[in-house]
C-alpha cells in the first residue's frame, strides 16, 4: 500500500494516537497529528482519526474534516461506549456527515477507548438524570473501557482498514 497512504489523527489522551501509529505500519503509511497535516501528500487516500466529542469527530478533527475536497477517506477513531452500541452507529453518522460530498468514504470504524479520567470527574457532578451522569452501571463501563485501545482494536481497525484499501 505505502507512501498513496496518509494516516491522520486527532488525540486528546493518546488511544488514537496509539490506533494511529499501529495503523500506520501496518499500511506502511506516513502518520501525522491532525495539527501538522503539511506533509501530507496531496493525493494520498487518507485514514483520519479522531476521538469522539459530544457525538461527533472533536473540534481539531472537524476543522481538518470540513476543509477536504476530493479525497478518499477512511475513518477510524475512539469512544468511550461499546463500539456495538447505537451511541456508535450514530457517532459515525455524525463523521460522515462533515465530509464534503465531493469526499469518497471508504469505510468507518470506532473502537473502545479509556475515558479521559477528568470527563469521569466531571461526570461525578451531573444529576442523577444524566445519561452521563456516574453511576455504578457507567462506573462499571468507565473501568472496562479503561484498558482500550488493545491489541484486539488494533487489529478490528488494521482489518477493516485493510478491506476497504486493497
Amino acid at each position: 500500500m505505502g507512501n498513496d497512504i496518509a494516516v491522520i489523527y486527532s488525540s486528546r489522551t493518546g488511544n488514537t494516537k496509539k490506533v494511529a501509529e499501529r495503523l500506520a505500519e501496518a499500511l506502511d503509511a506516513s502518520c501525522h497529528s491532525v495539527k501538522d497535516t503539511s506533509a501530507v501528500p496531496e493525493g494520498a487516500t487518507l485514514c483520519i482519526g479522531t476521538w469522539i466529542d459530544r457525538g461527533t469527530a472533536d473540534a481539531a478533527a472537524k476543522k481538518y474534516i470540513e476543509s477536504l475536497r476530493g479525497r478518499r477517506v477512511f475513518i477510524y477513531g475512539t469512544l468511550g461506549a461499546e463500539p456495538d452500541s447505537e451511541h456508535c452507529a450514530k457517532c459515525i453518522e455524525n463523521i460522515r456527515a462533515l465530509f464534503d460530498p465531493s469526499n469518497e468514504i471508504l469505510g468507518a470504524i470506532l473502537v473502545q477507548g479509556a475515558i479521559d479520567p477528568m470527563l469521569i470527574e466531571m461526570f461525578k457532578s451531573m444529576p442523577k438524570d444524566n445519561v452521563h451522569a456516574f453511576t455504578e452501571e457507567n462506573a462499571a463501563r468507565y473501568a472496562a473501557a479503561a484498558s482500550h485501545p488493545d491489541e484486539n482494536d488494533f487489529a478490528q481497525v488494521i482489518a477493516a482498514a485493510k478491506e476497504v484499501l486493497a
